[in-house]
């Protein structure tokens, strides 16, 4: 971009050596007289000198004319007019009639329909419409007031071409820069390099983009990141309608909440403040970090993520869909659905939910687990509640009822009351881990202690019917409850591994 609009104004410049040249008049002058400045033979002006070239009219208090040479020297209230349609004022002049350049030093001011540049430079082109500056410029339009170093203006474009140390404010945002194009009719910046917008709401950082102050629409790319009171988005590019209160981001995209300690990552975003939530998808990928140096964070995945925000934009509830998995060291989950509610930390799964805990698998209609510092408390299993435990290569403990509770510790289970229908197949081992038989077992309900070794105590509430049997007694169909799958081969084995929703047949 920044080739581009030099180019532009190089070539409009070359229009120069393709025009005739013309003399300048003089108009009027107060008196007149001959006399010799800096060692060349001038015509001495002064008291309301006034001069012509073509369209353009220039005033002053006085001039050393050069009539050969057409050129002169100005000194005092300089004001050039310009066909009407730029206006130009300063303390000093020094202008070639023919090349038509102007060079204003000292108090300089450019005045045109939309705009008025101030500097204490300048150099402006009459043929080709085109003046820059580098000692330092401001230009102040009806909404934005901007500074650089260096400028270039085209008036008959009403563009400018801004470089170093460039500076845009206006009521809504303060913008800085490194190269920044920007048009007064259309109200549109182009701006290139270190790029900084900040608002009352927000601030932008990119390296490339552009900005319509009328519609108030924008684009960022290169290393673009948008950060709010909270929230810091990362991003390859990123649109936005603040009028609309609408953003997409595509690419490398991570979204981090510094409240709720956690990182969203994916491809593709949609944030729609009037709704109050935004949209990842595409690779996405949620973090909640826990644990010293996050070793312990829970890593999830799902086809989209969503999060919704309250009227301050800050994180109320956190939403999966479509094959949900997650994994965490101690913990790994699995569903088509979940949503989570960061004000009473309730985590809530659907449609198969499964959890896998240690060696234990957990599933059931639905599947409601409560949080604590970021780590699960207890899960409510509704309807269909099946724990199963893996004992050895071909025995599984297993516990079904119509509901349960499971109660966690450190993400570790340590008890489950079965609610409705209890049903139990435990498999019976001695002090030296020896296998004595397999008990089974039905109540109305039931309460099992877990250790780190399986179920260590069961506690029958009701008229339980229980039977210990030799494990080569019972026939191999007792041996497993009803709605008994083992889902190993579901079950993520690391942060990798959530990605695949269902292992492949083969």
């Amino acid at each position: 971009m920044k080739i581009r609009w030099l180019l532009i104004f190089i070539l409009l410049a070359s229009n120069v050596f393709a025009q005739k040249n013309t003399k300048i008049k003089l108009v009027r002058a107060n008196k007149l007289s001959p006399a010799v400045y800096k060692g060349i033979k001038v015509q001495k002006l002064s008291g309301n000198v006034v001069f012509k070239h073509d369209k353009t009219i220039m005033y002053c208090d006085s001039s050393y004319f050069y009539e050969g040479s057409n050129a002169l020297d100005a000194f005092g209230h300089i004001h050039i007019n310009d066909n009407n349609k730029v206006h130009i004022y300063s303390d000093t002049l020094k202008y070639s009639g023919d090349n038509k350049i102007a060079i204003l030093i000292n108090n300089v001011q450019l005045e045109d329909s939309s705009m008025t540049l101030t500097t204490n430079k300048l150099k402006y082109n009459l043929r080709t419409k085109i003046g820059n500056y580098i000692t330092g410029g401001k230009i102040v339009d009806n909404k934005n007031v901007l500074t650089s170093e260096h400028g270039f203006y085209h008036s008959d474009i009403k563009t400018f071409y801004f470089q170093k140390n460039v500076k845009l404010v206006n009521k809504e945002y303060t913008m800085t820069s490194d190269t920044l194009v920007y048009n007064t009719n259309s109200e549109m910046s182009y701006f290139k390099g270190p790029t900084l917008i900040v608002s009352k709401e927000n601030s932008i950082y990119c390296e490339n983009g552009w900005y319509n102050s009328k519609t108030n629409i924008s684009s960022y790319s290169d290393h673009t990141l948008l950060k709010n009171k909270d929230q810091k988005l990362y991003s390859d590019s990123l649109y936005y309608d603040k009028n609309n209160s609408f953003g997409e981001a595509y690419n490398n995209i991570i979204l981090i909440d510094s409240v709720q300690n956690i990182i969203i990552k994916g491809n593709t975003a949609f944030y729609q403040e009037g709704e109050g939530s935004s949209y990842v998808t595409d690779s996405s990928l949620a973090i909640l970090i826990s644990g010293k140096e996050n070793e312990d964070s829970l890593f999830l995945h799902a086809d989209t993520l969503r999060i919704d925000f309250n009227k301050d934009q800050d994180a109320k509830k956190f939403i999966a869909y479509n094959k949900v998995k997650f994994f965490k060291t101690d913990i790994q989950g699995k569903c088509d659905s979940m949503v989570y509610n960061f004000e009473d930390s309730l985590l809530v799964m659907y449609q198969k939910p499964l959890i896998w805990g240690n060696n234990s698998q957990l599933s059931g209609k639905k599947i409601r687990a409560f949080m604590q510092n970021k780590k699960i408390n207890r899960i409510y299993i509704d309807t269909n509640s099946f724990v199963l435990q893996h004992d050895t290569l071909d025995y599984y403990n297993q516990v079904s009822g119509k509901n349960m509770i499971a109660y966690f510790k450190d993400d570790s289970l340590k008890k489950v009351d079965v609610l409705g229908n209890a049903q139990s197949v435990y498999f019976v081992r001695d002090e030296n881990n020896n296998l004595v038989g397999v008990n089974l077992i039905s109540s109305s309900d039931m309460r099992l202690d877990f250790s780190s070794n399986g179920i260590s105590n069961i506690v029958y509430m009701g008229r339980p019917k229980a039977s210990l049997n030799p494990v080569e007694k019972v026939s191999k169909r007792a041996l497993f409850l009803r709605n008994f799958k083992y889902y190993d081969d579901w079950r993520p084995k690391n942060k990798f591994d959530i990605f695949v929703f269902e292992p492949q047949k083969p």
